[in-house]
């Protein structure tokens, strides 16, 4: 029972280790510690559930800002900035 009672009362170390589990794999009890936690903490869960969601939009946004240019000029805005360079 005291093992039960660690579990699910330490919200700020399961959820840190959530957070780690996302970069690195944990190990083996740790990892079943992180799950049961979950189960039964609400909050720690959406927390996690959260966390994942802003991951995913960051990853996303910084993909898709990658691949496409931030601006394109016009080409006759190319045209007047060669002549009045030379």
């Amino acid at each position: 029972m005291k093992y039960l009672h660690k579990i699910l009362n330490n919200c700020d170390e399961v959820s840190m280790l959530a957070l780690r589990s996302e970069e690195q794999p944990l190990p083996f009890l740790k990892g079943l510690e992180v799950k049961i936690h979950l189960y039964y903490c609400r909050c720690c869960s959406n927390f996690v559930k959260q966390s994942k969601l802003i991951d995913r939009s960051f990853k996303h946004y910084f993909d898709r800002s990658q691949t496409a240019p931030p601006f394109a000029a016009p080409d006759k805005l190319k045209e007047k900035l060669k002549k009045e360079i030379q």
